[in-house]
C-alpha cells in the first residue's frame, strides 16, 4: 500500500498505536510518517522517500543518516541526519533510534536533553539494539536523565553480556574490578575482559594486555600481553592508550 493510497497513513498510524510508544517518541514518529507521504523536492539528497516503506528502505535511510550524521562523503548535518533517523525510526528500526537517543545526548542537530536521550534509547533496546542497551546502562552509570545507580547498570550489562554482547561484556568487567554495584571479582572481571577480547572489542583487549604485562593479578605474560595490545592497535586504539 503506497502513500498514494486513501488508506496509507491511518494504517502507518495504526502500527505506531499498536506499539504504543511514549508521547513524546509518538508524535516524532508520526512525524516521520507525515514526511514519508509530504509533498517534499527529490533533487535534494535530504528530501525524504514518498512511497511506503519497507525494511529494506528503513535501512537505507538510516544509512543515509549516518551519511549526515558522521560527514560521510557529504558535509556534517546533524539536523539532516535527525530527519533521515525519524522516518526510519518511524518504522521501527531500532539503530535509527538509537542514534537520536545519542544526538539528543551530545545536543548535535537537538537541544541537549538526557531525558528524551534516554526514552530512545530505551525504546531502541526494546526493538533489539544492544548498542542502545548498553547506553541506557550509560545512563544509569552516570545518572544521566535518571538518578545515577550502579547496581542498575551493571543488571543492564549483564543481560546484554549473557547475550553475547562484547562492549557490555568488557563494561561488566570494568564495574566487577572496581566492586561498582557489583560484588568486586577480579577473576570474574578478567573472564569478561577475555571473552570480550576473543570477539575482537578493542578496549578489553588493551585492558587485558596490560592486566598480562603489568602482572595484575595473574603471573606475568608480557608475549601474550604485547599480542594484545598489538591487535588492539590494529583495531584503531591510540597507541597512547
Amino acid at each position: 500500500m503506497g502513500c498514494g493510497h486513501p488508506d496509507f497513513g491511518r494504517s502507518q498510524l495504526a502500527v505506531l498505536e499498536h506499539r504504543r510508544l511514549p508521547m513524546k517518541l509518538h508524535k516524532v514518529a508520526v512525524i516521520g510518517v507525515l514526511l514519508i507521504c509530504g509533498s517534499v523536492a527529490h533533487a535534494d539528497p535530504r528530501s525524504e522517500p514518498s512511497r511506503a516503506v519497507t525494511v529494506e528502505q528503513a535501512a537505507l535511510m538510516y544509512r543515509r543518516g549516518v551519511m549526515y550524521d558522521e560527514g560521510l562523503g557529504v558535509q556534517t548535518d546533524s539536523a539532516a541526519a535527525y530527519r533521515w533517523y525519524s522516518l526510519a525510526a518511524a518504522q521501527g528500526h531500532a539503530e535509527s533510534m538509537n542514534r537520536i537517543g545519542i544526538l539528543y545526548a551530545t545536543g548535535r542537530g537537538l537541544p541537549q536533553d538526557y531525558v528524551a536521550a534516554l526514552g530512545w534509547f530505551r525504546l531502541a533496546a526494546a526493538n533489539g539494539s544492544m548498542q542502545a542497551l548498553n547506553n541506557v546502562a550509560n545512563a544509569y552509570f552516570h545518572g544521566l536523565g535518571v538518578p545515577q545507580s550502579y547496581a542498575m547498570a551493571a543488571t543492564l550489562l549483564k543481560g546484554a553480556a549473557q547475550r553475547g554482547d562484547a562492549a557490555a561484556q568488557y563494561r561488566l568487567g570494568l564495574l566487577h574490578d572496581s566492586g561498582l554495584g557489583v560484588a568486586r571479582d577480579s577473576q570474574l572481571a578478567r573472564e569478561l575482559f577475555e571473552r570480550s577480547a576473543t570477539q575482537g572489542y578493542a578496549p578489553a583487549m588493551v585492558t587485558l594486555g596490560r592486566i598480562y604485562v603489568e602482572a595484575i593479578g595473574v603471573r606475568r605474560d608480557s608475549a601474550r600481553g604485547q599480542a594484545l595490545l598489538r591487535a588492539a592497535l590494529d583495531h584503531g586504539i591510540p597507541s597512547e592508550l
